[in-house]
C-alpha cells in the first residue's frame, strides 16, 4: 500500500503541476501592457498633431543554425523554448523586431519595441521589450518610466539587433545564462562631459517577470524586484563599462507537488531521509548578485570586445558562476573577419540524493528526477569561434560563423539535454544568416 501510494504520487506529478500553472497564467496582468494601452494614447493627448514626430523602424535576422550532434540541443539563451540539433534549425537565431518612437515635445519621448522570436511563455508579453516614456533635461539627464531593457551588458540596448554587432549572436558563455531581457520600472541616467570624453552614470529599479522552460513540462515563472546601476566611460575609440544588479526571487519553480511527495511519510519510508532534500528545491526568497565589467575598442578597421561577470546566488537551480569572453576582428572594406573565445564555469557543490530502500523502478525514477532538478544545473564550457561578415548593402549584412564547444562532465546546463548520460565532450555549431535593419 505504501509503495502504491508513492507510485501514484510520482505519476500524478505532471498533472498537478499543469493545473497549478494554468491557474497562475489566468491571474497575470502585465505592467508593460498597461504602458502600451495608457502611455501612448496619453502621449497623443499631450502633443498637437502638427508638432508630434513619429518614426517606425525595425530590424531582423533570417538564419539557419545547425550542430553535429543529436544528443543535446543548442539554444541561443535559456529563454528559448526550442533547440536545434543535427542538422539545421531556423528558430534559434531568427527574429524580427519593430520599434515605434514618438517625440511628444523637446523633452518628452515615448518608445515601444516588440520582437518576434522564440521565447517560452506568453508570446506577446514576453517579447515586448520596450514600452517607456523618457523625459530629458538639458541633454545631460534622462528619466525613463515603463518597460526597459535590462542594462546588464555592453550589448544591452541592442542584444536582439544582430546587425549592430559582428557575430551571429552574443557570446554564448556570457549571454546565454542571463535570460532577463527587460524589466518594468524606472531608470535615471546622468551624462557628464569630460573634455572630449563622456561619462555616464545610471541607476535602475523595478520588477522583473520572466517565463522560462524547465526540465518539467511546465514553465518556471520568475518574479523578482531588481535594482542596480552601472558606469560607462567613452574615450577616443574605447568604451569601458562596470555594473551591478541585485534580484530577490519571489517565486519558487514548479516544485510544490514534488516537495509534497518528498514530505510524505510513505515516501520517506521507501526512500529514507529524502525529506532532507526539500530545502534544496526552494528558490523563493533567495538572492542573485550580478557583477560585470567590460570594454570595447573600434577604430573602424580593428575592433575588439571583452566582458567578464561573476554571479553570486543562493540556490542550486542557478549556481554561482564566472563567465567571460574576448573577441578580436578586422574590417577589409565591406568584409569583416573575427574570432571569439568564451568560457563559463559554475561553482556547485553536488547534493547527494538518498537512494530507495526498496527495488521499485518508480522510486528510482523519482530520485533521478530530484537529482536532475538539483544537480543538473552546472556549466563547464569553453568555445572558440571564427566568423565572417559581409556588408553587401548599407542596411544588410551576410554572416557565417563556426563555433567549437568543449563541454565538461555534467556541464551543459546552457544546452537542452535529452539524455544526461550521453553528453558529448565536443560539439560544432554552424550558422549562416542575414541581419538587416529597415
Amino acid at each position: 500500500m505504501i509503495i502504491a501510494r508513492t507510485i501514484w504520487l510520482t505519476n500524478a506529478w505532471d498533472r498537478l503541476i499543469k493545473q497549478r500553472i494554468i491557474c497562475l497564467k489566468g491571474m497575470r496582468n502585465s505592467f508593460a501592457t498597461l504602458i502600451v494601452l495608457v502611455v501612448f494614447p496619453f502621449s497623443q493627448i499631450l502633443a498637437n498633431d502638427d508638432t508630434v514626430n513619429w518614426s517606425v523602424k525595425g530590424f531582423g535576422t533570417l538564419a539557419l543554425t545547425g550542430t553535429d550532434t543529436r544528443e543535446i540541443g543548442y539554444k541561443r539563451d535559456l529563454s528559448q523554448a526550442k533547440n536545434v540539433k543535427r542538422p539545421w534549425g531556423f528558430l534559434t537565431d531568427s527574429r524580427l523586431g519593430i520599434q515605434l518612437d514618438v517625440d511628444i515635445n523637446q523633452s518628452l519621448h515615448a518608445t515601444t519595441q516588440w520582437v518576434a522570436r522564440d521565447h517560452a511563455g506568453n508570446f506577446f508579453e514576453q517579447n515586448l521589450e520596450w514600452a517607456f516614456l523618457r523625459w530629458s533635461y538639458d541633454d545631460t539627464l534622462d528619466f525613463r518610466f515603463g518597460r526597459m531593457g535590462a542594462d546588464l551588458f555592453l550589448l544591452s540596448d541592442y542584444r536582439n539587433v544582430g546587425y549592430a554587432y559582428p557575430w551571429m549572436r552574443p557570446p554564448h558563455e556570457f549571454y546565454a545564462s542571463v535570460p532577463m531581457y527587460h524589466f518594468d520600472g524606472i531608470d535615471i541616467k546622468k551624462k557628464i562631459n569630460i573634455d572630449d570624453d563622456l561619462l555616464s552614470l545610471k541607476f535602475f529599479a523595478g520588477y522583473s517577470y520572466n517565463q522560462l522552460p524547465t526540465v518539467f513540462p511546465e514553465l518556471y515563472e520568475v518574479e523578482s524586484p531588481v535594482v542596480g546601476g552601472n558606469i560607462v566611460y567613452q574615450f577616443n575609440n574605447w568604451t569601458a563599462r562596470a555594473g551591478y544588479a541585485f534580484l530577490h526571487l519571489l517565486t519558487d519553480g514548479p516544485v510544490d507537488e514534488l516537495t509534497d511527495i518528498l514530505g510524505q511519510p510513505q515516501t520517506n519510508f521507501a526512500i529514507p531521509n529524502i525529506s532532507q532534500i526539500i530545502p534544496h528545491l526552494h528558490i523563493k526568497n533567495t538572492e542573485i548578485h550580478y557583477m560585470s565589467i567590460g570594454a570595447a575598442y573600434d577604430d573602424s578597421t580593428w575592433f575588439a570586445q571583452a566582458e567578464a561577470s561573476y554571479i553570486k546566488t543562493q540556490t542550486s537551480f542557478y549556481p554561482d558562476s564566472a563567465n567571460a569572453y574576448l573577441s578580436l576582428g578586422r574590417r577589409f572594406s565591406t568584409v569583416s573577419i573575427y574570432t571569439l573565445y568564451g568560457v563559463s564555469q559554475t561553482f556547485h557543490k553536488r547534493i547527494d540524493i538518498p537512494q530507495p530502500a526498496l527495488p521499485v523502478p518508480e522510486l528510482h525514477q523519482l530520485t533521478q528526477l530530484v537529482d536532475k532538478v538539483i544537480n543538473d544545473n552546472e556549466v563547464d564550457q569553453q568555445s572558440v569561434s571564427l566568423g565572417l561578415r559581409w556588408d553587401f548593402h548599407p542596411k544588410a549584412a551576410l554572416k557565417a560563423q563556426w563555433s567549437h564547444y568543449w563541454l565538461g562532465n555534467n556541464g551543459a546546463a546552457l544546452w537542452q539535454k535529452t539524455n544526461a548520460q550521453d553528453i558529448p565532450d565536443q560539439v560544432n555549431v554552424w550558422s549562416v544568416g542575414i541581419d538587416f535593419i529597415y
